[in-house]
């Protein structure tokens, strides 16, 4: 149950991290961001970030918020119910995933650090 194992990655995440949601249900933080892709990466980038958990059966999205991320080079959103999510080590958060649609992206591993 490939879902409800990345609820709990993402849900330990929050918690571990003492993420806080605000009055609006997102979950808004900053963290230390690697991307790699086919043919590109990113490596300790601050980014913001914002995590939902809204709408039913949602098993919970992250998205990356800063624009300075090209959505035709870089993943920037997640969802937990097709995307592989771990939280390592109690320390940062990794998501595998493949984009199918544009094979510039193609395979990319996601490496978060929130800062505290």
């Amino acid at each position: 149950m490939k879902g409800y194992e990345n609820t709990q990655a993402l849900g330990d995440f929050v918690s571990v991290h003492d993420l806080r949601d605000d009055k609006t249900g997102n979950i808004i933080f900053k963290a230390i961001v690697t991307v790699s892709t086919e043919k590109n990466k990113i490596t300790n980038q601050q980014i913001t970030c914002r995590i939902t958990f809204d709408g039913y059966n949602n098993a919970g999205t992250l998205t990356f918020v800063d624009d300075n991320l090209d959505p035709h080079f870089y993943p920037t959103e997640f969802d937990a119910k097709w995307q592989l999510f771990k939280h390592v080590d109690e320390e940062f958060l990794t998501i595998e995933g493949k984009h199918t649609q544009n094979q510039d992206i193609g395979s990319y591993v996601v490496k978060i650090i929130p800062i505290h």
